[in-house]
């Protein structure tokens, strides 16, 4: 049986990967920040012989190395990174908790669960090895008043670029999921409940089969939707000073409607 393990696996995108990797007759481990969330999750899916829920706060480096002890055997297959935190910077300035919570989940932990995952893969004799990462669009845009999330997932998109070339060797491969806006409980949480004026926005199970065909076609960085991907296209050739102005304008029309 193959083996996937999905660091923020509880929850929305990764919840949903969770479930469609189950349907396919896999080993699933999922990590999770809280051991309510956990508690929460459908009986059934708990009582599945072949899924497994581990409590780990990842942005802890002690805690972290003891989940790797954890996950070091059965071997793995796949590893999908999508764990992530957001706080509206455009809303309020961050605090230092905050700041640091953003950076330790959005990019350090990330780091350190792909440096990890990669040396079990390299190790591994089977024939379909893959790390994923589920960035953001909003990693795709360069400009000077980008957000510290969006900093973070650009650093992301630009880390799994060079784990895909140094791990070709060893027959690994290495996406990056770069999606829009998909209408998780968490976004609307975030939007008072109603995230409807996200442009774009489409369902979890059309955002897992965009994944999916992503992880099985092998695409190093996946763009979607087609909409947002030719928008992101078109703004990505401006100048950035230009790009700026622009997304400003974007964010602040978005915050008006939240309210």
């Amino acid at each position: 049986m193959k083996h996937i393990i999905i660091i923020g696996g509880t929850s929305g995108i990764g919840l949903a990967l969770a479930d469609w990797h189950l349907h396919q007759s896999w080993q699933v481990t999922v990590i999770g920040s809280s051991a309510e969330k956990i508690a929460k999750l459908p009986q059934p899916l708990l009582q599945n012989p072949a899924f497994t829920a581990h409590v780990c706060d990842i942005s802890d480096n002690i805690a972290r190395r003891e989940l790797f002890d954890k996950l070091a055997q059965p071997p793995f297959n796949r590893l999908i990174y999508c764990a992530g935190k957001y706080y509206n910077e455009r809303q309020y300035q961050l605090n230092q908790d905050e700041s640091q919570h953003m950076l330790a989940i959005n990019l350090q932990a990330f780091q350190a669960v792909f440096g990890w995952a990669s040396e079990q893969l390299k190790h591994s004799y089977d024939a379909d090895k893959s790390l994923i990462a589920i960035a953001s669009v909003a990693g795709l845009l360069d400009f000077e008043d980008a957000s510290l999330y969006a900093k973070c997932k650009r650093a992301m998109i630009a880390s799994c670029d060079a784990y895909r070339i140094g791990l070709r060797p060893f027959h690994i491969n290495v996406i990056c999921i770069a999606s829009g806006y998909i209408d998780t409980t968490q976004l609307r949480s975030l939007n008072n409940g109603d995230a409807s004026h996200k442009p774009y926005m489409i369902s979890e199970q059309q955002a897992v089969k965009e994944i999916m065909t992503a992880i099985e076609q092998n695409i190093a960085l996946h763009i979607f939707p087609k909409p947002m991907k030719r928008t992101i296209s078109l703004l990505s050739v401006l100048p950035k000073p230009l790009l700026n102005q622009i997304m400003k304008l974007q964010y602040r029309h978005q915050d008006k409607q939240v309210r």
